[in-house]
């Protein structure tokens, strides 16, 4: 089963069969061990991996927003799958680039294929942060914690922006030469996240204190922005 084929069945299978399937990813069928030509296939599977973290942050956005319980839950379990996956993936792609290093390949090759290890590494950490960021909406919807709209208006503001991020990221990750990839996009949507981070930070400690303010929704709100700009610190890596 290709990578790209596991990635896209993450995206559009029920959560629930997300990882029925346990046949092994192998990679490059028709490639074998060239890694001129094994780096083409590989930079397709890198972009599969963007991808599902496009998904992962429509779905933090869906719980934030969501009222129903049940839906809720869903999304919860969506994005705890999700993250199994890129665990998977980037294990399967490291042990693969492993196995390439030992050929003979040109400098250029070589590059292209630590790069690729560099951008998986960061992809995954994306996850495990989504990942964290379920288990404090599944603590605050257990302990009937509510944002006031304010908050949740900001806390929208701030994931639109990470985003946007995400997907001049998944941009860049679908050109065939890296090398063409301009930065400009990518700085200027994090330098965006961090400015809209510090004002909702100031804002959060001028309110910490106020009688209206609740403490508990407070520190959840805080720990979302702080790993929100988290994740765009990742994603301006890749």
């Amino acid at each position: 089963l290709p990578l790209s084929k596991l990635a896209s069945m993450g995206q559009s299978e029920d959560s629930d069969t997300i990882l029925k399937d346990k046949t092994q990813i192998k990679f490059l069928e028709n490639t074998g061990n060239m890694p001129e030509m094994a780096t083409i296939q590989l930079q397709k599977e890198t972009k599969g991996f963007g991808e599902i973290i496009d998904t992962m942050a429509i779905s933090f956005k869906e719980i934030i927003n969501s009222t129903d319980f049940k839906k809720q839950q869903k999304l919860i379990k969506k994005i705890k799958q999700y993250e199994q996956l890129t665990d998977q993936l980037e294990v399967e792609i490291t042990e693969y680039i492993t196995l390439l290093s030992k050929e003979e390949m040109t400098s250029q090759t070589s590059l292209v294929l630590r790069s690729i290890l560099n951008i998986c590494n960061d992809l995954e950490k994306i996850a495990d942060i989504y990942l964290q960021l379920s288990v404090i909406l599944q603590k605050k919807i257990e302990d009937n914690i509510y944002f006031i709209p304010e908050q949740r208006k900001k806390i929208n503001d701030l994931a639109t922006l990470v985003e946007n991020a995400i997907k001049i990221m998944n941009e860049n990750l679908s050109v065939t030469d890296y090398r063409s990839v301009k930065k400009y996009s990518a700085v200027k949507s994090e330098k965006l996240i961090n400015q809209f981070r510090d004002s909702m930070r100031q804002e959060h400690l001028d309110r910490m204190g106020q009688t209206d303010y609740n403490i508990k929704s407070a520190m959840v709100y805080n720990n979302i922005f702080l790993s929100l700009e988290r994740i765009g610190d990742h994603v301006v890596n890749v």
